[in-house]
């Protein structure tokens, strides 16, 4: 047979079948949706549109909380098993991207440290103290009124002035704000007080010295340069900031406000950590009641890629993580403490240590010195109510609280959102922690939340949360 009889084939141009391809590209993704990796799909919302031309674009952050039937089913399911403490597991931080094992069975190892100190205990019982302690003047201590030549010049300082209200207790809540006089420097008859730190984690900031470091690929060093400052919480000795009036947690507030927006505006400063020590298991090296404050040109690792997630977040929803997070809590409850109308408390999903509590705003607020005296004011009210549970749950327990805040070295701020994180010093970071920088949680961050959820029912049955 003739091969001009034979048929010959069709040719089409790539270029005119693509328009078909990606019409079949679109019709599958919508038939059955891909799993798709969060961590790494970094399209924006236009990109997003761009690529699938019709799909529905993303416009509130409330659709977490309108889910389908079967994905009710599948969010009560997982909260049976985060529930569980029979067995081991990891939980994931978004944030951060850390995972934290929970091992609730870890509590019940025999500890033969503890037995002996119980032993010793028993031999020689302990003075019993007073069980609420008056905070007085101690002439020995360098942070109390009297002592100031002991320490650097005042950079900041505050001082009472006409209360709007009485003292508070535990069961209370502040309905007028006290009145405070705040000047950049040293005051008589001070309440709260800020000064350079005698012995600085950081070289102070000096434009004549100029930066030095050493690029070497094996042995890379560079200067770390920026400010050390403590804030004394009170003129009188008090270990636990509980012993004192919620007027000077206000003030403490004030003075992490405007110190903040000191260093934010220095040049160089790329992070700024304010963070409390109380007790020598958490870090303290004095009793006085203070806390510190850090500003250095340092942006650490860990804090950089926290903001890279926070901004791939953004700009794959365009949301912030930590608010989508926030509204998940919500919505779940079992990990919700407490409330108010402006902030929250809650013991969060994957807490890296057993007891944390973090307190945020329920809006959204990138920066924290940009609070106001008011919001400032309500705040301190529910952080000494915070504190107070936390040495109710676990009494004679050291704890820390860390602040954080967008950082001046942020480039998308409104991808963060501030927060307070509270937590005792239950257990101590061992080999295995330090070996992979994975922590070990032997207590469910629901099994603290309704230790502390009972706590705040005592305490003020009509504000705290009610959960099923």
């Amino acid at each position: 047979m003739s091969s001009d009889s034979e048929p010959q084939p069709q040719i089409v141009s790539a270029e005119s079948n693509l328009p078909h391809q990606v019409s079949e590209a679109v019709s599958e993704y919508q038939a059955k949706p891909v799993t798709i990796d969060t961590d790494t799909r970094l399209a924006s919302a236009g990109e997003t549109e761009a690529m699938w031309p019709g799909r529905p674009a993303r416009r509130s952050v409330m659709r977490s909380l309108k889910r389908s039937d079967a994905d009710t089913k599948s969010r009560q399911e997982a909260a049976a098993y985060r529930g569980s403490s029979a067995t081991s597991h990891t939980r994931r931080d978004l944030l951060t991207g850390d995972w934290t094992i929970f091992a609730p069975k870890r509590d019940l190892r025999p500890n033969d440290y503890e037995s002996t100190k119980q032993a010793i205990a028993a031999e020689h019982p302990a003075v019993q103290l007073p069980a609420v302690q008056v905070p007085a003047v101690d002439e020995a201590c360098p942070f109390c009124v009297g002592a100031e030549n002991r320490t650097p010049e005042a950079v900041w300082s505050a001082k009472l002035g006409d209360q709007g209200t009485t003292p508070l207790d535990s069961a209370a809540t502040r309905f007028a704000g006290p009145v405070v006089e705040v000047v950049p420097g040293e005051q008589q008859n001070w309440d709260v007080r800020v000064v350079p730190n005698k012995f600085p984690a950081v070289s102070p900031c000096d434009a004549e010295k100029g930066d030095h470091g050493d690029r070497h690929n094996l042995f890379p060093i560079s200067d770390v340069v920026g400010g050390h400052e403590v804030v004394v919480e009170s003129s009188l000795h008090a270990e636990s900031i509980t012993q004192y009036d919620p007027a000077l947690v206000y003030m403490t507030l004030l003075a992490f406000r405007d110190r903040i927006r000191h260093w934010r505006q220095v040049r160089g400063i790329n992070y700024i950590s304010v963070f409390k020590n109380c007790g020598p298991e958490a870090g303290a090296s004095l009793r006085h009641s203070h806390s510190q404050l850090i500003a250095t040109s340092l942006m650490p690792h860990h804090v950089r890629t926290t903001l890279l997630r926070c901004e791939h977040h953004r700009a794959r929803t365009g949301c912030t993580l930590a608010c989508d997070l926030l509204r998940a809590e919500l919505a779940e409850r079992s990990r919700v403490i407490d409330r108010t109308d402006s902030f929250v408390a809650f013991c969060p999903f994957s807490s890296r240590f057993g007891g944390m509590i973090r307190m945020t705003s329920l809006e959204h607020q990138p920066h924290f010195d940009q609070m106001t005296e008011t919001s400032l004011d309500q705040l301190s009210s529910f952080l000494w109510r915070v504190l107070c549970w936390v040495n109710e749950a676990f009494p004679g327990k050291a704890f820390n609280y860390l602040l954080h805040t967008c950082p001046p070295g942020c480039q998308q701020p409104e991808a963060f959102q501030w927060s307070l994180d509270v937590f005792p010093r239950l257990n101590k970071t061992a080999g295995f922690e330090w070996s992979c920088d994975c922590m070990i949680n032997s207590l469910l961050p629901e099994s603290a939340a309704l230790r502390y959820r009972e706590i705040a029912r005592r305490h003020d049955p009509r504000n705290v949360l009610l959960t099923r």
